[in-house]
């Protein structure tokens, strides 16, 4: 499983219009792209500036690089980019997620011991 984990710094008086647009257009987009396994969508709490983090996670990272090039996934960007939505470009990682609690990460064999 991959995370593709993506922080946004949010213009202020955007942020509603933002939170609504994240809700109904790319979580909607998100869940029909085949490969994408979970959303979530987060606020960061104590951020003196509005600041916001995606974390979604991919079957694979054959997944995620198939997904950059559907049209739902360029099409909620082509959205994101008009709605003026971010005060700094966002950061964006890949990451390979190498365990959970609720679903299966691939795992490295252990290597047996020797005694």
């Amino acid at each position: 499983m991959f995370a593709h984990i993506w922080r946004m710094r949010a213009r202020k008086k955007k942020t509603k219009d933002y939170e609504t647009f994240a809700r109904q257009v790319t979580m909607p987009a998100l869940q029909k792209i085949d490969g994408c396994q979970q959303v979530c969508f987060v606020k960061v709490f104590e951020a003196r500036k509005p600041e916001y983090l995606w974390l979604v996670f991919w079957r694979d990272h054959k997944a995620l690089e198939s997904a950059r090039t559907n049209p739902l996934w360029r099409e909620q960007i082509r959205k994101f980019e008009a709605g003026k939505f971010y005060k700094t470009i966002p950061l964006e990682l890949v990451c390979e997620c190498l365990g959970t609690f609720g679903g299966k990460a691939e795992q490295t064999p252990k290597k047996s011991v020797k005694r």
